[in-house]
C-alpha cells in the first residue's frame, strides 16, 4: 500500500510537471502558430516531395499508394476531399520554372524552421546549429522522408503479402490488425525520430521513444474522436456548407500540433523529472544546493589544475540534465562566478575565500533550499550547509514569534531629529507611541517586543 501511494505520488507530481511545463513554453499558442504555417507549406512540401519521388526510380503506383495511405489514415473525416484539392494545386505547383520552385522549396525549409524552434523551445536549447548542420538537415528531412515513409509502406506490404506470412495471418485472423495496426506503428516512429534527430542536444532515446509512442497513442485517439464528432455533429457542415472542410481541416492540423508539442514535453518532462526528484526544483531551492555542489565540484578541480565541462560537471553531480547545467553556469557567469575556457570548458573566476554563502544566496533566482533536500547526504560540504540553514531556520522562527497585532500597531514611524531643531534649541518632537515608556501603558517598539517576547517564550 506504501508503494502504491508513493507510485500515486509520482504519478500526481509528473502530470503537475508537464502541465506546467505546456502551459509555460505556450504549447497551445505555438500549436495555432504551426498550424497557420502548415497550410501555408502544404502545397510546397507536396510539391517538393513529388518531385523527389520523381528522380528515382519509383513508380507512380507506390507514390500515389503513398499519398492514399497517409490521408485516409491520417486525416480524418475531410481526408479524401483535402488530398484532390491539394493534388490539383501540387499538379499546378509542379509546372513552375527553377525560381518559382527554389521559393516552395524555401518555404518548405521554414515550416521546418519553425517546428525547430517550437521543438528546441520545449527542450530549453540555448544554442543553435550552426546555419549548414541546419540545412543539411532540412534538407534530409526532405528528400530522405518520403522515401523511408514510401519504402517501409512497400516493404511492409510485400511481407504482409507474402504465402508464408498471409497464409499465418489469415488462419489466425490477423491480417487486418496487422494493416490497422500500421499507421499507428508509422506514427510512432515519426514522432520517434522527430523528438530524438530535431532538439540540439542529447535526448535519451528511451526517452524519445516514450514521447512517440504516447503521441502516437493520442494522435489515435484524437483521429477517432475528432471523425465521431465531425461525422456524428455536422456542425460545420450545417454553418460552412461546401467549404465546411477549410475549417475542419484546420482543427485536425490544429489538434495535430498540440499533440506533437505534447509528445515532446512528454518526453522533456521525463528527462527532467527524476533531477527534480533528487536534486529539488528551482521553487525549493534546487539551483541554490546545485550551484553550492558545483562551485564545490569546480574548487576540487581547480586545486588540480582541471576544468570541467557541462556534461562532465553533470555527471558528478548526478546525472544532473546539460539544460539545467547550462542555465545555473549562465546564471553563476552573470553572477562572475564563474567563466568558460576559451576550450569550452568551465573554471573558477573568483578565490572563493573571498565568496561568501550570502553571495550565492544573492544570485537572481536562487531561493534557500529545502531542508529534506539535504536528508541523508553524508557529504561533509552538504552536512555543513545544513547545519547553517538548521541555525538559520531557529532564528528566523524566534524572530518571528511576533503577535500580527503588534506589527499592525506600528503606524507611525519615529522621524530622526533634524540638525536645524537640535541646534536651534527649539521645541522637541512629540513623543511617538514608540518613545513612550512601556511603564506608562505606551506601545513598545517592534524590537523591543520581540525581546520581551523571546523572554517570555524562555
Amino acid at each position: 500500500m506504501q508503494f502504491q501511494g508513493m507510485a500515486a505520488t509520482g504519478v500526481i507530481r509528473f502530470l503537475h510537471l508537464l502541465a506546467t511545463r505546456f502551459i509555460a513554453d505556450r504549447g497551445l499558442p505555438n500549436a495555432a502558430s504551426l498550424t497557420f504555417t502548415t497550410l501555408l507549406s502544404l502545397v510546397p512540401l507536396m510539391t517538393v516531395g513529388l518531385a523527389i519521388f520523381a528522380a528515382f526510380p519509383i513508380s507512380d503506383k507506390v507514390a500515389d499508394g503513398l499519398q492514399d495511405f497517409v490521408f485516409k489514415n491520417f486525416v480524418p473525416a475531410s481526408g479524401e476531399i483535402v488530398q484532390q484539392h491539394l493534388q490539383e494545386f501540387s499538379s499546378k505547383a509542379s509546372r513552375l520554372t527553377g525560381v518559382g520552385f527554389g521559393f516552395l522549396v524555401l518555404v518548405a525549409v521554414m515550416l521546418m524552421s519553425t517546428i525547430d524552434q517550437a521543438i528546441n523551445t520545449i527542450w530549453r536549447v540555448r544554442q543553435e546549429r550552426k546555419p549548414l548542420a541546419k540545412f543539411l538537415m532540412y534538407w534530409s528531412i526532405l528528400s530522405l522522408g518520403p522515401l523511408l515513409i514510401g519504402l517501409s509502406v512497400v516493404v511492409t506490404s510485400y511481407m504482409v503479402s507474402l504465402p508464408i506470412i498471409s497464409d499465418t495471418a489469415v488462419t489466425l485472423g490477423l491480417r487486418l490488425r496487422l494493416l490497422a495496426f500500421m499507421p499507428l506503428l508509422a506514427a510512432a516512429v515519426a514522432f520517434t525520430l522527430l523528438y530524438a534527430v530535431v532538439p540540439n542536444r542529447k535526448v535519451p532515446p528511451r526517452h524519445a521513444i516514450a514521447g512517440g509512442v504516447l503521441a502516437a497513442l493520442l494522435f489515435e485517439l484524437a483521429k477517432r474522436g475528432f471523425a465521431f464528432y465531425v461525422t456524428q455533429f455536422p456542425t460545420y457542415e450545417a454553418i460552412y456548407g461546401a467549404l465546411a472542410v477549410v475549417p475542419i481541416f484546420l482543427v485536425w492540423i490544429y489538434l495535430c500540433w498540440v499533440v506533437t508539442l505534447l509528445g515532446a514535453e512528454f518526453a522533456y518532462c521525463l528527462s527532467i523529472f527524476n533531477d527534480e526528484g533528487k536534486h529539488g526544483s528551482a521553487e525549493q531551492g534546487g539551483d541554490l544546493l546545485l550551484a553550492y555542489r558545483l562551485l564545490g565540484e569546480l574548487w576540487r578541480a581547480q586545486q588540480s589544475g582541471e576544468a570541467f565541462s557541462p556534461h562532465q560537471l553533470g555527471a558528478s553531480l548526478g546525472h544532473v540534465p546539460e539544460e539545467r547545467m547550462e542555465r545555473l553556469l549562465e546564471q553563476l557567469e552573470q553572477a562572475h562566478l564563474v567563466l568558460q575556457t576559451g576550450s569550452g570548458a568551465w573554471a573558477l573566476a573568483r578565490d572563493l575565500s573571498r565568496v561568501t554563502l550570502h553571495d550565492l544566496y544573492r544570485v537572481e533566482g536562487f531561493v534557500l533550499p529545502e531542508a529534506r533536500l539535504l536528508e541523508g547526504s553524508r557529504d561533509g560540504a552538504d552536512q555543513a550547509l545544513a547545519s547553517i540553514l538548521a541555525e538559520l531556520g531557529k532564528n528566523l522562527e524566534t524572530m518571528m514569534q511576533v503577535p500580527l497585532q503588534t506589527l499592525y500597531q506600528q503606524r507611525e514611524i519615529p522621524q530622526p531629529l533634524q540638525p536645524s531643531e537640535t541646534e536651534s534649541g527649539g521645541e522637541s518632537p512629540p513623543v511617538t507611541p514608540g518613545d513612550a515608556d512601556p511603564v506608562q501603558g505606551q506601545s513598545q517598539t517592534l524590537p523591543e517586543v520581540v525581546v520581551a517576547r523571546n523572554a517570555d517564550l524562555n
